[in-house]
């Protein structure tokens, strides 16, 4: 991989988070629980089976994840036209989840949008269980015992919720997005590039034209060859929004996780 001097002004900042990933990283490796009276210790009370503390965390968790493999091609001077952008398609995710669980400073609002997360989590799962086929009658019988353990698990998390809202991931970025960049422009550049990644990770192909370079067309067929060898530039554009969307929602993860003084 060449690299000009524009690619490495593109690559600066993507090299420059290594430290916090890193740092992120291993903060992963041990179970990090709020602080007695601390805004999430208190909203983890709702429902004990699953933590909201602990949904937030991981949803931080997974996005610094994927900004490591992305990080880790870069490293390797391996930039991918499409692949790339799946990746950081979930950093995005992750760190919008975690961002949009977090920020309001209302506990009921915070609760709500933990148990939406939760409760996804929990369709999904059911949807999985459903699908399985074929299966022995000792996985079978494993199998039944968990889907009624989700059943249980599923409606004591409705029981608490106040509304019936399902997760709605364009509104959760859009949302975490004005919450972490203050310009109009940035909302939208978030908003933009959430669009044009569900091409990547639905290999559609057409986010794909965006970051091509065009012959000329042949005279016959009017059709010219693409090439995409993958931009430094481009992978910045959706690297940075996530990587600074995650460092927003780690702060908020520590401040909820202090203890209230004064109350």
């Amino acid at each position: 991989m060449s690299v000009s001097q524009a690619d490495r002004a593109a690559l600066t900042p993507i090299l420059e988070a290594q430290p916090d990933l890193d740092r992120w990283r291993l903060r992963a490796k041990t179970v990090e629980e709020p602080e007695s009276g601390s805004d999430l210790a208190l909203d983890d009370k709702i429902f004990p089976h699953m933590a909201i503390s602990q949904l937030a965390r991981t949803s931080l968790v997974f996005s610094g994840e994927h900004l490591r493999l992305a990080l880790d091609a870069v490293h390797a001077k391996q930039l991918y036209p499409s692949s790339h952008f799946t990746v950081l398609r979930g950093a995005l995710v992750g760190a919008a989840q975690g961002v949009w669980i977090l920020s309001p400073d209302d506990r009921r609002e915070r609760r709500e949008r933990g148990l939406t997360v939760l409760a996804e989590m929990y369709s999904q799962m059911g949807k999985y269980y459903d699908s399985l086929a074929g299966l022995s009658q000792d996985d079978q019988e494993r199998i039944d015992d968990q889907k009624d353990r989700l059943s249980d698990r599923k409606a004591g998390g409705t029981a608490v919720r106040t509304g019936r809202a399902g997760l709605n991931l364009t509104d959760v970025i859009r949302a975490s997005a004005e919450d972490t960049f203050a310009s109009a422009g940035h909302h939208e550049a978030v908003c933009q590039l959430w669009r044009e990644t569900s091409a990547d990770a639905h290999v559609l192909g057409w986010s794909v034209f965006r970051r091509s370079s065009f012959g000329s067309p042949d005279r016959r067929t009017g059709i010219g060859v693409a090439q995409a060898p993958g931009s430094p530039g481009h992978v910045a554009e959706a690297f940075l929004p996530s990587y600074r969307m995650l460092k927003h929602g780690w702060s908020l993860f520590d401040r909820r996780c202090e203890q209230r003084t004064g109350e």
